[in-house]
């Protein structure tokens, strides 16, 4: 290769290298606006869990504070597949996340 072709060579290169630098920091961007979008689901779930865990063992108190915290069963199961369908959701969200990555 000549010096000419050599330029063009790192020309092309340069111009790769800045659209995928400005292409990972528009990844990251987004990224970290798709984190701040899930947390609040996050700490609600969060919450969820920590207060019926407290009360774990008795099915009565469970679904009167599963019913408080806005959680719509008829039974135990019905509490942990709200809780397990959330969980779900966030698990599918933050792997999105990770792809940008």
């Amino acid at each position: 290769m000549n010096s000419e072709e050599l330029n063009a060579v790192l020309r092309d290169l340069t111009q790769l290298k800045d659209e995928l630098t400005l292409k990972a920091n528009l990844g990251a961007a987004e990224a970290q606006d798709a984190l701040k979008e899930l947390e609040p689901g996050y700490n609600d779930l969060k919450l969820k869990l920590e207060k019926l865990s407290e009360i774990a063992g008795d099915s009565a108190s469970e679904l009167k504070a599963a019913a408080e915290l806005g959680i719509d069963a008829e039974s135990k199961e019905d509490v942990n597949t709200a809780l397990s369908l959330a969980a779900d959701e966030l698990k599918d969200a933050y792997s999105k996340i990770k792809k940008l990555f």
